[in-house]
């Protein structure tokens, strides 16, 4: 019994027949020819897996940047909306402004108060303090100091 060969296949027995395992091949190439054929299908391998590392990567790469700008441009689309109704408040109030300075009650006031001048029948006079006061320091835009103090002004 020990010069007989040892068969190390294994066979799976079922109900119906008996499957014998599959031979297994070490190295595919027939002897003799162990050369560079043998490393052909490893260096193949080789070379497609690295290859499919660096597409994945490549990828991922290419989504997370497009991530990060669809971030930033969202941002700046907020911001720019923000912006924009700041500039509609903005034009609303110089919209008032030129209203008002279109009005007769602005031109008369300006009459009145900085040019001196009275409707017929009206007396003009002048009280002057003695001594000056305390500087009071505006902090509104210059041309909000021309508007009546019914209409508002954002600071």
């Amino acid at each position: 019994m020990a010069d007989m060969p040892v068969d190390r296949r294994v066979e799976i027995v079922t109900d119906a027949a008996v499957i014998p395992a599959p031979e297994r091949q070490r190295n595919p190439v027939p002897p003799g020819q162990a050369g560079q054929a043998a490393v052909l299908p490893w260096l193949l391998r080789r070379i497609a897996f690295v290859g499919s590392l660096l597409l994945v990567g490549f990828v991922v790469f290419s989504g997370v940047e497009g991530l990060l700008q669809a971030n930033s441009l969202d941002d700046r689309i907020v911001e720019t909306e923000a912006e924009i109704e700041q500039l509609r408040r903005d034009t609303e109030q110089l919209a008032a402004l030129v209203a008002w300075l279109d009005s007769d009650a602005y031109i008369e006031r300006i009459a009145r108060e900085d040019l001196g001048m009275v409707r017929p029948g009206e007396e003009s006079f002048g009280v002057h303090a003695p001594g000056r006061g305390t500087l009071e320091i505006n902090r509104s835009p210059w041309w909000a100091n021309l508007l009546p103090e019914e209409v508002e002004v954002a600071k």
